[in-house]
């Protein structure tokens, strides 16, 4: 071979090596700028769901500040305003529009674009230099990642298997388990999901752990003994806190997988409802898991809440529509016609009610003849519906009809008499009853008993407990002593 040829083939040999370290320099950029742009995007959907639903830790300034400069961008880009909804008025949260638009998991595509845009290019170096410096509360999991990206080092050799380590871990969660230990498995738990924060089936076993299995045989704290929790405003005791602890468990993990609708159904259902009895809260995850791909029995859950939370017509709204789209399944023919029935009979009483207040504040006598005999047709129109569901509920809502007529004819004795009696008689509105049974008695000047004296003051005196606030004290002690010159 000629030297010329040498020459030649030595030429390509290099410029083929300097071509190919060019490319990869170019891939090893392009392939950091997508990393950095997934932790980008990881980090604002987990701000999002906490601005828009918990609204907790508003106060950690550099999570908060660098969101909404990243929401004023945002309202500067026409392709990102178009997906704003109208303002729901209803709503009176300070969120940002980009809250709102990373509620909806069909507006990602447009959010991707977002973090990884050159518009957004400041932000993430800043979000990137603020990861480095740990002063992120919600990218904390991301930090693995930008570690990752260093270089070959002990920690890396480790957290490489991160998911590896966080089976082993679970394992040692379920041997903790078995054997009783309550209070080692919670601080594994937590090692477990910060290892591999998208291990679903971590945050719902855990929560589940600590708001059923290790409260099972624990009584309800008596007062006493309860102290105030000042970040959730209330008197908990052992087994009380671990119900929080376990919300916070789900929260958590909503934070870093905003897009799992069973971390919000077990927060909404499990917790909430089962739990804590807190409707309201129950309706509001539970209306979340229904945004996201989920199980056919989700939405049946949140129209059971909103009822139980006084929201009849959207409960009525979602029954109807449910029934509609899934006509042949046969737990949807079952249920679907009795809690349809359930809603219109509460609708009805409930409208009955308000015209008759009316009547009672109309100063024209024939005003009020009207508003009243209207109250009759729909108070009569509801008696049908509770006998038409001919179940144990709707022969107690009649007898709650019955006790609610002698309240309106003045004989507040025998309505008192008769719901103490139709009590033991409808045990699921037990509850119920007892409260009317008060209700009644306060309006008539009855005296309360002890037993529902407690009941009424269990959240003025009786809630008093160690560590609360002055002004709660004040206003609570206050409320019980009115209460005890009302009787």
């Amino acid at each position: 071979m000629s030297a010329l040829s040498k020459n030649i083939q030595r030429t390509i040999i290099i410029a083929f090596i300097i071509g190919t370290l060019a490319i990869g320099a170019v891939l090893n950029l392009h392939l950091r700028h997508l990393r950095q742009s997934e932790a980008f995007y990881r980090w604002i959907l987990a701000f999002a769901v906490n601005d828009r639903l918990f609204q907790e830790d508003r106060a950690v300034a550099a999570d908060f500040d660098l969101f909404y400069q990243c929401a004023e961008v945002v309202d500067t880009l026409p392709e990102m305003t178009g997906l704003i909804p109208p303002k729901d008025e209803s709503n009176t949260a300070p969120i940002s529009a980009l809250s709102v638009i990373a509620s909806d998991y069909t507006h990602d595509k447009e959010l991707w674009n977002f973090a990884r845009s050159k518009e957004a290019a400041p932000l993430r170096e800043e979000f990137l230099s603020l990861v480095r410096e740990r002063k992120l509360r919600f990218a904390q999991d991301i930090q693995y990642a930008e570690a990752q990206a260093g270089g070959v080092n002990l920690f890396n050799f480790f957290f490489g298997f991160r998911k590896v380590a966080a089976n082993f871990v679970w394992l040692e969660v379920d041997r903790y388990w078995h054997q009783g230990n309550t209070y080692r498995m919670i601080t594994l738990m937590r090692t477990c999901v910060a290892l591999d924060p998208q291990f679903i089936d971590a945050y719902l076993i855990g929560a589940w752990h600590l708001a059923y299995n290790a409260t099972a045989r624990m009584p309800d704290t008596p007062w006493p003994l309860r102290e105030w929790h000042a970040k959730y405003e209330k008197c908990l005791g052992e087994k009380e806190r671990f119900y929080y602890v376990a919300v916070d468990f789900l929260k958590d993990g909503i934070r870093k997988n905003s897009r799992n609708s069973k971390l919000y159904f077990d927060l909404g259902f499990s917790i909430y409802k089962q739990k804590l009895k807190d409707y309201p809260n129950a309706v509001k995850y539970l209306a979340e898991a229904v945004h996201f791909p989920h199980e056919q029995y989700v939405p049946r859950q949140l129209f059971l809440c909103l009822e139980l939370n006084g929201q009849y017509e959207e409960s009525l709204v979602g029954w109807k529509d449910y029934a509609a789209r899934y006509p042949d399944n046969p737990v949807v023919q079952e249920v679907a016609p009795r809690f349809i029935a359930r809603n219109e009979g509460f609708i009805l009483e409930k409208l009955a009610s308000n015209l008759r207040k009316k009547a009672r504040e109309a100063g024209d006598q024939e005003e009020a003849e009207r508003l009243n005999n209207e109250a009759s047709d729909l108070w009569e129109q509801a008696r049908a519906v509770w006998s038409s569901i001919n179940d144990p509920f709707g022969e107690g809502r009649k007898m709650r009809m019955e006790a609610l007529d002698m309240r309106e004819e003045g004989r507040h004795l025998e309505a008192v008499a008769y719901l103490d009696k139709a009590r033991w008689e409808a045990s699921d509105l037990f509850d119920d009853f007892s409260n009317l049974i008060i209700e009644i008695k306060q309006e008539a000047g009855i005296p309360l008993t002890i037993s529902e004296k407690k009941a009424v003051i269990r959240e003025s005196e009786a809630g008093i407990c160690a560590g609360m606030p002055e002004d709660e004290i004040e206003k609570r002690s206050q409320a019980a002593q009115e209460l005890d010159a009302a009787n």
